[in-house]
């Protein structure tokens, strides 16, 4: 697995497989979030598969599926209470960069930091480019 660290609670990634779970759970992961809508390709685990292997596992599984062009301040909200409540909180999508979205969008305070949090994802590699009109949206002013 190729994760990412945001901050020292926010971990984000490629897609995973099932079997990464007994993994992430032994890293001190509490919840692993899906950003990815199921059926996006043929090869992807769908969410109520990867729900079961994580509880299985002990993970709390959220499904906070991500479309850039429907994305609305609903699936932020969702994200941001789950990083507020201070778990150790794995999130991924089919390259990370929604989960990353999500995260820059829930921590921003006003412009200023919306453009500092937006760098600094890309310093970690994640092409923020093409999510900036969707992000512009739920920018704080």
């Amino acid at each position: 697995m190729n994760i990412t660290e945001l901050s020292p609670q926010y971990f984000v990634s490629p897609q995973i497989e099932i079997a990464d779970l007994e993994s992430l759970k032994s890293q001190g992961f509490v919840v692993v979030v899906n950003n990815r809508p199921d059926g996006e390709a043929e090869d992807q685990p769908c969410s109520s598969e990867i729900q079961v292997a994580a509880e299985q596992a002990g993970l709390r599984y959220v499904y906070n599926p991500v479309d850039l062009k429907r994305l609305s301040s609903k699936e932020v909200a969702a994200q941001d209470e789950l990083i507020k409540a201070n778990d150790k909180v794995f999130a991924f999508c089919r390259t990370g960069t929604r989960s990353s979205v999500l995260w820059v969008l829930a921590k921003q305070e006003d412009e200023m930091s919306f453009v500092t949090l937006v760098a600094d994802v890309m310093k970690k590699g994640f092409d923020l480019g093409r999510c900036l009109p969707a992000m512009e949206r739920l920018k704080k002013r």
